[in-house]
């Protein structure tokens, strides 16, 4: 299923952003991340959209492989914060904007789970990667891939679920693009503003994982406990199995219950 992207200009001249979106729509593309790091060194600014219908050498978060085949949804926006950012926070506002859109637009049970995943009935159906780069370092390279109206390989049934799978039907993927912008812009505006409150409140209703007993597998080994909260700075809270608080930066979650 392929669609002409440059209908995406149109959407969003209608709804007022405030941010300058220019879309650079590619067929192909070994990485949207790594296209839009190339287009801002050569000149493009904030609001640069690329979007691929496939990419050869997509990847996630830890540097992973992430497949990205004809009728996903896969997309690089390139920020430029004025002043330094708190990824984190930022990484979950997304997850919220994306979970959001997937409610509204398609009365879906979306919802966030920390770090950086959307989940429907369990399964993945988005994901976050949010990007910088040293000699690049007023840009954010803000990675989100959707799974819309690709077909998920069998192997990746159980973990994996596309828009197409909860709907029974293809859906048009300039509209959701369109809408995730919005609500992208949203909580990167109110990050501007230092209104980090707001997004955490809001990341915390979208949630399955507080409550739950969890078990995060970090670099510097495993913790089991029941995750309790995110705090100021985005950092999952855990209560270890000896009642102690841990703050989680970097990690796996798996949902124990």
């Amino acid at each position: 299923m392929i669609e002409d992207f440059s209908d995406l200009q149109t959407y969003l001249s209608m709804v007022g952003s405030k941010l300058r979106y220019v879309v650079y729509y590619v067929r192909n593309c070994s990485s949207t991340q790594d296209l839009a790091m190339k287009l801002f060194e050569q000149g493009y600014g904030e609001g640069l959209v690329v979007v691929a219908d496939e990419m050869s050498s997509g990847r996630g978060r830890l540097g992973r492989s992430w497949l990205a085949t004809s009728g996903g949804l896969w997309f690089t926006l390139v920020l430029t914060p004025p002043k330094p950012t708190n990824l984190q926070i930022l990484s979950l506002g997304i997850g919220s904007s994306v979970a959001k859109t997937l409610r509204e637009l398609y009365e879906v049970k979306a919802v966030v789970k920390w770090p950086n995943d959307v989940l429907v009935n369990g399964r993945k159906i988005a994901g976050i990667l949010i990007e910088g780069k040293k000699n690049l370092k007023t840009a954010l390279f803000v990675g989100v891939g959707i799974n819309v109206n690709n077909e998920i390989p069998g192997e990746l049934r159980e973990k994996a679920i596309s828009i197409k799978e909860v709907l029974k039907r293809q859906v048009p993927r300039t509209p959701l693009l369109s809408k995730i912008l919005q609500e992208i812009e949203g909580t990167y505006l109110k990050l501007l503003d230092g209104e980090t409150d707001k997004i955490l409140e809001e990341w915390r209703g979208l949630t399955e994982t507080l409550g739950r007993k969890v078990k995060v597998v970090t670099g510097e080994g495993v913790i089991e406990g029941v995750a309790v909260d995110v705090a100021s700075d985005g950092s999952l809270i855990v209560e270890d199995l000896a009642g102690v608080k841990r703050f989680i930066y970097a990690g796996d979650v798996i949902h124990l219950t």
